[in-house]
């Protein structure tokens, strides 16, 4: 039987260009990544007195991480660390 593996990530979320950095990307390739629907980010929220959302996207590292290490790996008996 596998041991558990252990994966260790900084963050549950990052935003576009602390993922290019972390996995190797360019940053407009990460914004291409996210608008087609390839990586998941956070929902972005109307703000009160506002007409238009705003801010950074913000990716969910975690849950992009677990589904790679899974699709790699072909098992589920890992952990993922944040921080």
């Amino acid at each position: 039987m596998n041991p558990v593996i252990t994966i260790r990530i900084p963050s549950a979320t990052v935003s576009t260009s602390e993922f290019a950095r972390l996995e190797g990307y360019a940053v407009d390739t990460v914004r291409k990544m996210t608008q087609r629907g390839q990586l998941e980010a956070e929902p972005k929220c109307l703000q009160p007195g506002k007409k238009r959302v705003g801010g950074k996207t913000r990716i969910l590292y975690a849950r992009y991480k677990e589904k790679q290490v899974r699709a790699n790996l072909g098992h589920s008996r890992f952990e993922i660390v944040i921080g």
